[in-house]
């Protein structure tokens, strides 16, 4: 009985619904549905990646963007300059991380974009930036995210991918 009751539901599931077209989209032309929950995480999926990647960056007010930004904000050093290099090095390490965890893979280095004073008048906010792409759509080779490791005691570098 219970057999008969799935057959029936499953035949009337079938009506309903038309299988799609060529295994995938919508329709007779192919395309993505974006009306599906993907479509809408995942604007890259229906060629719109700079629109990906600017809901994924925080500190990204465009609607759309081809690079991901990052603005720490730190204390401003009465005694020197707000920031030396070692900062820098940290802060786009730091900045690559997030990138990696919000779904996007950096296609460079990153870089340091500037520096203003935060309106608290005690601070920096100093902004960093990284071309990228969204993981859904990133080659196999923008997939591979590189590590490099700087050994302050022998003053080298190790790469690991």
């Amino acid at each position: 009985m219970a057999a008969a009751k799935k057959a029936a539901a499953k035949a009337a599931q079938a009506e309903a619904s038309p299988p799609a077209e060529g295994g995938s989209g919508s329709g007779a032309t192919g395309a993505p549905d974006s009306t599906q929950p993907e479509q809408m995480q995942k604007p890259s999926l229906v060629g719109e990646s700079e629109v990906e990647i600017a809901k994924r960056s925080q500190d990204v007010h465009e609607a759309k963007s081809s690079e991901h930004r990052k603005v720490y904000v730190v204390q401003k050093n009465g005694a020197g300059p707000d920031y030396d290099d070692d900062m820098h090095v940290r802060n786009i390490d730091a900045m690559r991380q997030e990138m990696i965890k919000q779904g996007l893979r950096p296609t460079e280095d990153g870089h340091f974009v500037g520096a203003e004073d935060h309106p608290d008048g005690q601070s920096v906010c100093l902004t960093y930036a990284c071309a990228c792409v969204p993981a859904a759509v990133a080659s196999p080779e923008e997939s591979v995210v590189w590590v490099t490791v700087h050994d302050q005691h022998n003053h080298e570098e190790r790469t690991h991918g």
